[in-house]
């Protein structure tokens, strides 16, 4: 394999986690770089290792989400796909992540091996919380099945489906910009991209997230922001319907805003913008609010909560 170049890059997950805190952030795009690699320093092995952690949370979205993508897959391919079958599936994916997890075999692969942080961290999480997470995933896969939209998509031109859990990238004056939308699809003469969610507080203003989707539709098939339409879908409640988040030129020029300012702050805690080489850790700042701390992947070697030797 050739030399891999840190390319500075921009999501709203990037966003998040910078906001959170600068020193997570630092250690997850830089200090982890080259981890992939068994040989590399034991430190930068480790940051990539944590990086990698999934929170059960996290875990449960992650799982729906790859079980969804595999149904629409096999649909696009004109193969049958039976409910049981993917709870089924779902069911065993998720045994074998809790299993390897367990055994801390994300030590040997990270990205082979899912890793949970609750099992790095040795949290006291019961059996029931556990089996609850199983439960709420397969919850959400019953309830995508039993949604008029699913049988919408059934009878659809799967020809004009666009996007199944792509990441994509492009340009955003200057900054590469990397989206990945669950689901696209040509209707009626609108580009609609879907976002399934999973959990239950889904109050959080998605404008920056579906705003990004939109320059992206725009740049990607050259159409204007009236041909895009947008929908948030759910999946945590029986009955779940695709709701429509409007998307109006305010709104984007908001997002646009949001992340022109998001790109900017991170670019000023580089020594070289062009190269992407972050100035030292130290410029990186601490969070003030230290329940992120508890929940944080990379806790276990962060300065702040390390006693000297």
């Amino acid at each position: 394999m050739g030399y891999l170049e840190n390319v500075f890059s921009w999501s709203k997950s990037r966003d998040e986690q910078f906001r959170d805190c600068q020193r997570k952030y630092f250690y997850d795009k830089y200090a982890s770089w080259g981890g992939w690699d068994k040989t590399a320093e034991p430190d930068i092995r480790l940051a990539y290792v944590l990086k990698n952690l999934k929170n059960r949370w996290a875990w449960k979205g992650e799982s729906v989400h790859h079980v969804i993508e595999e149904v629409l897959k096999s649909y696009r391919a004109n193969q049958p796909v039976l409910l049981e079958e993917k709870l089924s599936r779902l069911t065993d994916r998720m045994r074998s992540d809790y299993r390897n997890s367990k055994a801390k075999k994300y030590f040997e692969d990270p990205k082979r091996n899912l890793g949970l942080f609750e099992h790095e961290y040795e949290k006291p999480i019961t059996d029931d919380t556990w089996k609850k997470i199983h439960e709420e995933s397969s919850n959400c896969l019953k309830n995508f099945f039993n949604s008029e939209f699913f049988k919408e998509l059934s009878a659809d031109d799967k020809k004009s489906w666009l996007v199944i859990e792509d990441l994509e990238e492009f340009d955003f004056e200057g900054a590469k910009i990397y989206v990945k939308l669950d689901f696209a699809r040509k209707k009626d003469n609108f580009i609609e991209i879907y976002d399934w969610k999973t959990g239950k507080d889904e109050s959080t203003d998605a404008t920056v997230q579906m705003g990004a989707y939109a320059v992206y539709a725009m740049h990607k098939w050259g159409i204007k922001l009236s041909d895009v339409r947008m929908y948030l879908f759910n999946l945590s409640s029986p009955g779940a319907v695709a709701k429509e988040h409007p998307m109006t030129e305010a709104n984007l020029e908001t997002a646009k805003k949001f992340m022109r300012e998001s790109i900017a702050g991170m670019k000023k805690l580089l020594l070289d913008a062009k190269r992407n080489i972050p100035l030292p850790r130290a410029n990186f700042k601490y969070t003030d609010n230290t329940r992120f701390c508890d929940f944080c992947n990379f806790y276990k070697i962060c300065e702040k909560y390390q006693k000297p030797s």
